[in-house]
C-alpha cells in the first residue's frame, strides 16, 4: 500500500462508521516516532558525536545517552536543546520536532517565537536562554 496524503487519510477518519475500521484500513499509514531512531540518523548527517552534541545542549551524558539509545524519552524542550546542539536551522529543528512527535515551532506562541528568533540569528543555546530568561519565559535548559 503506497502512502496516503494526510489530507485523504483525515477525509478517510473523518467519515469512517467506526475506529476499527479505519484502524484497521490505514494502521500502515500512521507514523510512530522514535526519538533515538531520528537522533543517531542526525549525528551521520551532521557528523557529530553524542558527547559534543550534548554538550551544547547542556544534557548531562548520563541523561543524554539514553535519548541516543532510547531508554528515555525526550520532552520538547530537551529535543529543543538537542536541535541547538546539533547547530540545526529552522527547518531543521522544525523537522526534528515533528520526526520525533512534538509540535512544530510556532510563530505565535511568544517562547517559541523568541526561539524561532535566536534560530535565525544563529545564537546558541546559553544565549537563547538568556534571551527567554529576559522575557521571563523560562528557558530551554531548565527543563534539562
Amino acid at each position: 500500500m503506497t502512502e496516503r496524503k494526510t489530507e485523504e487519510l483525515l477525509n478517510e477518519i473523518t467519515h469512517a462508521k467506526g475506529a476499527d475500521q479505519f484502524m484497521t484500513d490505514e494502521a500502515s499509514n500512521f507514523v510512530h516516532f522514535e526519538p533515538a531512531e531520528y537522533l543517531v540518523e542526525l549525528l551521520q548527517i551532521k557528523h557529530q558525536t553524542r558527547s559534543k552534541v550534548l554538550q551544547a545542549a547542556n544534557i548531562s551524558t548520563g541523561i543524554g545517552y539514553q535519548y541516543f539509545d532510547g531508554k528515555r524519552r525526550p520532552s520538547r524542550a530537551r529535543i529543543i536543546a538537542l536541535g541547538f546542539g546539533f547547530q540545526l536551522t529552522l527547518a531543521e529543528m522544525n523537522t526534528m520536532l515533528k520526526r520525533t512527535g512534538f509540535a512544530a515551532l510556532y510563530a505565535k506562541d511568544e517562547w517559541d517565537a523568541l526561539i524561532i528568533f535566536a534560530l535565525a540569528q544563529h545564537y546558541d543555546l546559553n544565549k537563547t536562554d538568556e534571551l527567554l530568561y529576559e522575557y521571563g519565559l523560562g528557558t530551554i535548559s531548565a527543563d534539562n
